[in-house]
């Protein structure tokens, strides 16, 4: 069978069952499992999957569902995330926050830090924090741009020009994908240059990603292991061997165990 044919044919697996693993690939098109993985890589490049340990998912579903859906998707382990990295968070402190759902739930516990100054192009993060800065003596400043409704936040070029009228203590970040080949990584380029830009303007990164970004890797690189401080995970995480892998590298590997 051709490349062009052994993709084609994936794709359409993807579409049927929503995954694959490299094992099953590698025996049904009777190639190693360095092509398939040649495979799998390329694909993700061109936006068909996103691949996992061991193999792929299909990407229909998550770009299709809406934000509120997404919020509702492994949301007790992003609890369990937002309450870990707090460990790293001090009253005074000037935070950049991206847009997305762990990012979201990460205000939620924010809201009962004192003189926080938080820049971020999340409406919701924005909304949450708003609620609270007069009574805790923070200060919110939503990044300026063109507002986008899905996921809510602002994004373009004014978004990326105001980050660099800031310099923040931590920029914590909620990534597509983090590896260690791949580095931190998304699968849209604006939101890869929005955590680009705070990356550089932030004296510490940290990601927060649950166990089903571990180990994926996506299109677009926004930041290398070795500018990452910290990444805070879920407990579920723990069995990954890319977590052993990314642990090795990066300075502090924090695992929530709620």
């Amino acid at each position: 069978m051709w490349q062009g044919e052994r993709r084609q044919r994936i794709r359409a697996l993807l579409e049927t069952f929503g995954s694959v693993s490299v094992e099953r690939l590698a025996q049904e098109f009777s190639v190693s499992h360095e092509s398939i993985r040649r495979d799998l890589v390329a694909m993700e490049q061109d936006g068909s999957l996103r691949r996992v340990h061991g193999g792929a998912v299909g990407l229909t579903a998550e770009q299709d569902a809406s934000y509120g859906a997404r919020s509702t998707v492994r949301l007790k382990e992003k609890r369990a995330i937002a309450q870990a990295a707090m460990a790293l968070i001090k009253s005074g402190q000037t935070l950049f926050l991206d847009g997305g759902t762990t990012t979201a739930a990460l205000a939620e516990e924010l809201k009962s830090v004192p003189e926080l100054n938080i820049l971020t192009n999340s409406l919701d993060v924005a909304t949450t924090m708003a609620s609270t800065q007069q009574r805790m003596g923070s200060r919110v400043f939503l990044l300026g741009g063109v507002i986008v409704h899905e996921p809510p936040e602002t994004g373009g070029p004014s978004t990326i020009n105001d980050i660099y009228r800031f310099k923040a203590d931590l920029a914590l970040l909620s990534p597509f994908g983090v590896d260690i080949n791949g580095g931190a990584t998304n699968f849209f380029e604006h939101t890869a240059e929005i955590a680009r830009a705070m990356v550089a303007n932030a004296a510490c990164v940290v990601l927060i990603a649950d166990h089903s970004k571990i180990g994926v890797t996506s299109r677009f690189r926004f930041c290398e292991l070795d500018r990452v401080s910290a990444i805070v995970t879920d407990r579920k995480a723990k069995t990954l061997p890319a977590l052993a892998a990314l642990s090795s590298t990066v300075e502090r590997v924090i695992v929530a165990h709620t």
